[in-house]
């Protein structure tokens, strides 16, 4: 073979190897690398702060922290009734002021700064955990009832820590305040993970459970605890229409109040309370919820007692 049909030869297939590794470095169709299923931030700050600030509008909150003698459904029923008549008109100051004093805010910015934190972060979480969904799969609810108990149990942990310190003289100032949102979170515990923190047994109490209709109640109130903490990512970011596709009877959801949506309740969710009114409509389905469980078992023992 001549010199120059060689180096030619030679030439040709180092341009061939070179092409050839170039197309192996440019990922394309057939070698693009599988798409990473990240997990979602629910362990993140804007998981925490989320659910530190939905708390603030939970009745059982106003009841514990700052002893309101008003039964949970007569604290929504006046929240309701607040949050359309401020969205109607939202410059009253008197009704600044009821709802302020109602959910124990400093001032009314505070009151709608934390509106707008459940929003903000409900519309983040959602859009890195859900994407496009409007349904929350099972999968998807096993990771946030996973993360919410996570965040309790961190909650009551670090609660724990300050009142020993408290007790030893250390914040004797926050020493009430620390107690009670220590009784808070154990309540909650009690309810959303059943830990039975106050070692009390009967109905839903997991161990305490010796029949079937106490293990209805428990798969009951399960499944209401799953769908209350994806209400509250789901219907605050979603707004009414999320609420309405995601199965929820519009004139059920306050009974007392009547049907809120047709009283209201779109002008109140797309006003700056949005948050505040979304998260009521969450927490009062959770309560509704509770009380069908309820009613259940007690239904379940008269059948069993021939009743």
């Amino acid at each position: 073979m001549k010199k120059s049909s060689l180096f030619t030869t030679i030439l040709l297939l180092s341009l061939l190897f070179l092409n050839a590794c170039s197309k192996k470095d440019q990922p394309g169709p057939l070698n693009d690398p599988p798409e990473q299923n990240l997990p979602a931030p629910l362990s993140a700050p804007l998981f925490d702060e989320l659910n530190e600030t939905i708390a603030r509008f939970d009745p059982l909150y106003l009841q514990i922290v700052y002893k309101d003698k008003r039964t949970k459904a007569e604290i929504n029923d006046e929240a309701a009734r607040l949050l359309i008549a401020i969205n109607e008109n939202p410059t009253s100051l008197v009704l600044q002021k009821e709802l302020t004093e109602l959910y124990h805010f400093n001032n009314f910015a505070d009151l709608q700064k934390a509106s707008n934190i459940i929003s903000t972060n409900s519309g983040e979480l959602k859009k890195t955990f859900l994407g496009k969904d409007t349904v929350v799969s099972k999968a998807k609810m096993n990771q946030l009832n996973e993360a919410r108990n996570i965040f309790i149990k961190n909650k009551i942990s670090s609660l724990e820590k300050a009142s020993q310190k408290s007790s030893s003289g250390l914040w004797t100032d926050n020493a009430d305040w620390i107690l009670a949102q220590f009784h808070y979170y154990s309540q909650i515990a009690n309810l959303e993970m059943d830990l039975d923190m106050d070692g009390g047994g009967g109905a839903g109490a997991g161990p305490g459970c010796t029949e079937s209709c106490c293990f209805e109640y428990q798969i009951c109130m399960t499944n209401a605890n799953s769908t209350y903490t994806s209400n509250f990512l789901l219907y605050v970011s979603s707004g009414i229409v999320g609420g309405a596709t995601a199965g929820f009877a519009a004139g059920t959801v306050f009974p007392g109040v009547g049907n809120l949506i047709g009283a209201g309740y779109g002008a109140a969710y797309g006003g700056f309370l949005s948050g505040t009114t979304a998260y009521l409509v969450a927490v009062t389905i959770y309560m509704n919820d509770q009380k069908v469980c309820a009613l259940n078992y007690k239904a379940c023992i008269f059948r069993k007692n021939g009743n």
